[in-house]
């Protein structure tokens, strides 16, 4: 499209356009200066662009791109990701929701702060002897679910701006997963090399139907182990989104408790 003033671009072009632009300085051995989110924001800005969606954006560019908590291995290629994540946009100032969730985090579910950076904190489960009979006998029924079922839970509260938010919450669910693997692996692995034992010492050799059944009976062990740990994902999933929704509504974050029957159920 021609104008007096020139070609007009669409956004999609304009993306293009920035997107080559950048290769190009990069492949002829300049240095593309680092900008600030400020630079980011004002940029964006003079392209049309809001400064809610650019703020959004950055907020969740920096909470996939900075995780303490971090997922590698065999297991995970094999059973899937150990970590759970919601995130959520809420009209509140990022001061309050840290502040709140910080003291829930050690009132209510019985962790403690591990490391901290500018928008993100990791907590574990308190290991004191005190913390692990409360968690265990759990009389008030507030289920500890964050420190009993994950190894860590990370927090991240980038602010857009005075009165807004993104939260990002993330369960480490490894041991649980862990637990699945080797718990299938044993119940199925054991006794297959029991039975390979037993060919081998008595004949010599292992017949050939074992050694065709043996991958599927490895893949059955592993799909299980999956079907089961998602079941997990999924209720862990639901705790962080419940506890989302209570700070989106200015809600109080501990659940009403259970009655006196259910405790006892």
């Amino acid at each position: 499209m021609e104008s007096g003033g020139g070609r007009y671009l669409t956004r999609r072009d304009l993306e293009a356009v920035i997107r080559r632009a950048a290769e190009l300085e990069t492949s002829g051995g300049s240095t593309v200066p680092e900008l600030s989110e400020a630079d980011v924001v004002r940029i964006a800005q003079e392209v049309g662009l809001s400064e809610a969606n650019i703020r959004r954006a950055l907020a969740e560019h920096s909470s996939s791109a900075e995780m303490l908590l971090a997922d590698r291995g065999v297991i995970s290629r094999l059973c899937g990701s150990g970590l759970v994540t919601a995130s959520r946009t809420v009209s509140r100032s990022a001061e309050e929701v840290t502040a709140e969730l910080e003291n829930y985090f050690q009132s209510h579910q019985s962790l403690q702060l591990v490391r901290r950076t500018q928008h993100t904190s990791l907590w574990e489960p308190d290991k004191s002897v005190v913390a692990s009979v409360v968690r265990g006998l759990d009389v008030f029924g507030r289920g500890y679910k964050l420190a009993k079922r994950g190894r860590a839970v990370e927090l991240r509260v980038v602010p857009l701006s005075e009165e807004s938010c993104r939260i990002t919450l993330t369960s480490d669910l490894g041991n649980e997963r862990a637990g699945w693997f080797w718990g299938f692996g044993v119940a199925v692995g054991m006794p297959l090399t029991w039975v390979w034992l037993m060919f081998i010492l008595e004949g010599g050799f292992i017949p050939d139907p074992w050694l065709l059944a043996t991958p599927g009976i490895i893949a059955s062990t592993v799909a299980l182990a999956r079907v089961g740990y998602r079941r997990g994902v999924e209720r862990m999933r639901l705790v962080l989104d419940g506890l989302l929704d209570r700070l989106e509504h200015d809600e109080p974050l501990e659940p009403p408790r259970p009655s006196w029957r259910d405790l006892l159920k």
